[in-house]
């Protein structure tokens, strides 16, 4: 005769949050099959939610139950079997084929019987509806909380979640930390191995210690998940490509973000290995666009010497051109930032003007902010058009999310520069800006010569770009506003310049972005990236 089986089940998730144990319903099951005089010959047990089809036990029981290996089965209650609508099924068809004699709980027995089945599928049913509801419900809350900008995930390394308030936190051993690494990640110095070998080796990084994990040093792959994440900037996205405006503290700006991802992501970027050399990556081939690497030539003497060169694999474009020595490389980059500096008396003034010349801007500063307010409202009303249309079936899903995703990136791009305008736009923070490009370029030069790779490196990053060398000769373009500062040395026109730079600042509605050569984060990166060679 084909036995019974006692079967028990609990998962972790909050439907069975009143349920017994698993050790207390086989107590109490085995108590009731002697009362019921049904003989066990097996206790199966499993700790698996039933929410979905797959567990693997309950499948290899009904199995057993359709090739008439087991006559009936003990269970604490019939929802401990099914609570979706496969299983459901199945064991509902077992009891009206006759090869599943009796489920037994302890308060009911369920057979083959059209009324006991009646009853099982309705209770069966009750379990699915309530899977149902909280799968409805769970949906509805996290859609909510996603509006009100916090996720429902664990946050990323220098964030924790607080229990109390439901919210995130920053974490204040870690947080200051993790900003430091995107700090060397924004010299455009560094590569990510190179900064996850400073964490770890020089600041002890470590991860969140947890139950049973964490306490360990960064792993490779965890450093590039933290500098492409944007909950870093204020972003919570979803996997589905869904983003919100989080209402978490963000630890960058949206611009140093996709500046970021511009160092990761240049193509055939090269990377320093053995060697750390500062300028590749910089510098492409005049004559064939390829990059410019580098390498030491050791002279018979012992002494080392670094050459930057053309990579000659470019395809299609056969290249010639000669390699140029480190230091006459230096020189001619030394002469261009030669171009921003200025006799210290007149920096001294100029200093002074760029306090008594900005006065209030208040009328342009409501212009600009008009227009950023008219852009938002423009770009909230294509949302709202764009949903319509969708509503009315006119487009189709796939041309909806795509236009969505660009309106709602541009929505939040002038969002945050209305709120970036609000930050940084008074007139002593604007003095303040305009002085700091005046000081830097002023001690560009100078400092290019004394400073570390790193901070040469730096200065070049934020003065100039498109940097070509063909026949041992660097041609550039000179970003703004250190443009402006290079023409105020052919006229001699101060005060324009200071002028020219504030309608620059006010323009581009956004603080720019001038490297703190002295900052503690640079000197903890300079012995790492000045190997020798």
């Amino acid at each position: 005769m084909s036995p019974y089986v006692i079967y028990a089940r609990k998962s972790t998730e909050s439907e069975d949050r009143q349920v017994l144990s698993i050790d207390s319903q086989v107590k109490e099951l085995r108590s009731l099959a002697e009362r019921q005089g049904v003989a066990v010959a097996e206790v199966l047990t499993e700790s698996r939610s039933a929410k979905a089809p797959g567990r693997p036990i309950f499948g290899d029981l009904m199995k057993r139950v359709e090739r008439g290996a087991v006559r009936g089965i003990v269970c604490w209650k019939l929802d401990r079997l099914a609570r979706n609508h496969l299983d459901h099924g199945r064991v509902l068809q077992a009891l009206s084929a006759g090869v599943l004699e009796r489920v037994v709980t302890p308060e009911r027995t369920y057979t083959g019987d059209g009324n006991d089945r009646f009853m099982g599928n309705f209770e069966l049913g009750m379990a699915t509806k309530f899977i149902d509801d909280l799968r409805a419900n769970v949906k509805r809350g996290n859609r909510a909380r996603f509006e009100q900008g916090w996720p429902n995930f664990m946050p990323p390394l220098g964030y924790l979640n607080d229990p109390a308030t439901r919210t995130i936190v920053k974490d204040p051993v870690r947080f200051a930390l993790v900003r430091r690494m995107w700090d060397l990640l924004l010299t455009g110095t560094m590569n990510p191995g190179a900064i996850r070998k400073i964490a770890n080796k020089q600041w002890k990084f470590r991860t969140r210690t947890f139950k049973r994990s964490g306490g360990k040093p960064l792993g490779h792959s965890q450093v590039y998940k933290i500098f492409g994440n944007p909950f870093y900037m204020g972003v919570i996205q979803l996997r589905d490509g869904r983003t919100y405006p989080g209402s978490h503290p963000a630890m960058i700006t949206r611009d140093e973000f996709h500046r970021a991802q511009e160092i990761l992501g240049r193509p055939s970027r090269s990377r320093p290995e053995k060697h750390a050399f500062p300028y590749t990556g910089l510098i492409t081939c005049g004559h064939c666009g390829g990059q410019v690497t580098a390498e030491v030539h050791v002279k018979s003497s012992g002494k080392s010497y670094a050459y930057y060169h053309c990579t000659h694999q470019k395809t299609g474009k056969p290249c010639r051109e000669p390699m140029i020595s480190s230091r006459a490389l230096e020189d001619q980059f030394g002469a261009m930032l030669g171009r921003l500096t200025m006799p210290e008396p007149v920096l001294a003034w100029l200093l002074k003007q760029a306090h008594r010349r900005i006065v209030g801007e208040e009328q342009r500063k409501e212009q600009i902010l008009a227009a950023q307010k008219a852009a938002l409202e423009s770009y909230r009303r294509q949302e709202r058009r764009l949903l319509d249309l969708h509503l009315r079936e006119q487009i189709t899903s796939e041309v909806f999310e795509d236009k969505r995703r660009e309106l709602d990136s541009n929505r939040k791009d002038v969002e945050e520069k209305l709120a970036a305008g609000s930050r940084q736009k008074s007139d002593e923070e604007t003095a303040q800006t305009i002085a700091k490009v005046i000081s830097f370029g002023a001690e560009a030069q100078r400092t290019f010569h004394s400073g570390t790779s790193v901070q040469r490196r730096m200065i070049l990053e934020a003065v100039a770009s498109n940097y070509q060398l063909r026949q041992r000769k660097v041609s550039f373009q000179l970003e703004q506003p250190f443009k402006i500062l290079s023409e105020a040395n052919g006229n001699f026109n101060w005060c324009a310049t200071v002028d020219a730079i504030r309608t620059w600042l006010l323009d581009s509605s956004m603080e720019y972005w001038i490297p703190d050569l002295q900052s503690s984060t640079v000197k903890n990166s300079l012995q790492h990236f000045d190997q020798a060679p």
